[in-house]
């Protein structure tokens, strides 16, 4: 939340000094400011958040494949088969 806040006074402050540096508007730079201050604010007080949880994880890709004297699959009608 405090980086919205801060993101907006900053470019309200940035606004009203006017101007621009090295091509960028100051509105931009202290937009970009403040929610740098914010995002540390909201790190500090609502820490990193949670470890990342992975799961449904493939360990191995079995790909169907057909070499040189197999057997190929016959179907008779319709019907979904690998390659």
């Amino acid at each position: 939340m405090a980086t919205i806040v801060l993101s907006a006074v900053g470019a309200a402050v940035g606004g009203s000094i006017g101007g621009t540096v090295a091509g960028l508007s100051t509105a931009v730079i202290g937009r970009a400011v403040g929610a740098t201050i914010g995002r540390v604010i909201d790190q500090k007080l609502l820490g990193q958040g949670s470890d990342v949880v992975e799961t449904g994880m493939v360990d191995g890709l079995r790909i169907s494949c057909v070499g040189v004297g197999d057997a190929l699959a016959q179907v008779f009608g319709c019907m979904r088969r690998g390659g």
